[in-house]
């Protein structure tokens, strides 16, 4: 009855040698796929920041076609001229800024005459303003939002598009003039609530825009103290977090070789030295 039991045991040695070695090459393999992913977003971190230092774009330089907002060259410095249309604000829900929830301001500017399409639209992302979660959301309960008139020269960064949240039920369409509060905006909702499609790309704004010329002197809240916050989060491609993820990798994939040395040809080995040191007289 002794005799396969040799076999067995080799048996037995060679499939967890077997496992073991393919959960190494497994683990090696994704923490280098992490790495490989680390190397790629930053690549784009780099180009991004070199978008970040290229000239200014203009309302000259902004395509009236409809490229797709991947192709522009996105965190570019923007500088535009154009006209407010804050009947057509959207207040995006459920937005944070600095730890507190409140609303995103998002008010299409129209281009003025002597951009490359003059009469598109822009949508620019204004700023940040808080809201009380608890309050009813209707009209009478939103915050105010600054309405400068006349032509204004806007200071930003262009984006692809402002930020998505987890929505349960889909929103109808809007009535009557804004600003309104929406969870979500798409291509579509702009399209019927402008009676046009934006240009392509999204305005960061940076800093209050300045007025470069006053339709009605008695326009509510200067640019300078406009009441928005505009404390942005740093571009984050997840560079950091592919490293994390591929340290975690190669740490098990050391712990797998570890653990099979051990049990397999160190421990083993230690206990026949033990059983021949007992045997021998």
């Amino acid at each position: 009855m002794t005799l396969p039991s040799q076999p067995q045991g080799k048996g037995r040695r060679v499939v967890v040698a077997l496992a073991a070695l393919a959960a190494t090459g497994l683990t090696v393999w994704l923490g280098c796929w992490q790495l490989g992913r680390a190397e790629t977003k930053a690549a784009l971190a780099n180009q991004v920041a070199h978008q970040a230092n290229l000239p200014t774009w203009t309302v000259a330089d902004w395509p009236c076609a409809a490229p797709a907002a991947s192709t522009l060259p996105l965190q570019r410095p923007v500088r535009l001229r154009g006209q407010w249309l804050h009947e057509r604000t959207v207040l995006l829900d459920n937005r944070s800024m600095d730890g507190r929830s409140g609303l995103i301001v998002v008010t299409p500017l129209r281009l003025g005459e002597r951009a490359a399409c003059p009469g598109a639209t822009v949508l620019v992302q204004r700023g940040w303003l808080p809201r009380d979660p608890a309050a009813p959301r209707d009209a009478a309960h939103l915050p105010a939002v600054p309405r400068p008139l006349g032509l204004v020269e806007v200071h930003g960064r262009l984006v692809a598009e402002p930020s998505r949240v987890y929505s349960i039920a889909q929103e109808p369409p809007p009535e009557g003039a804004g600003p309104v509060l929406r969870q979500n905006v798409d291509p579509g909702f702009w399209a019927a609530w402008l009676g046009q499609s934006p240009l392509a790309g999204t305005v960061l704004q940076l800093q209050a825009e300045a007025e470069l010329a006053r339709a009605d002197a008695t326009a509510p809240e200067a640019p300078a103290g406009d009441g928005l916050w505009r404390q942005w989060p740093a571009v984050d491609h997840g560079q950091g977090k592919h490293l994390g993820y591929a340290v975690q990798w190669f740490a098990l994939a050391a712990l797998i070789t570890g653990l099979y040395v051990w049990h397999q040809l160190i421990r083993p080995r230690r206990t026949a030295d033990r059983t021949l040191a007992h045997v021998d007289p």
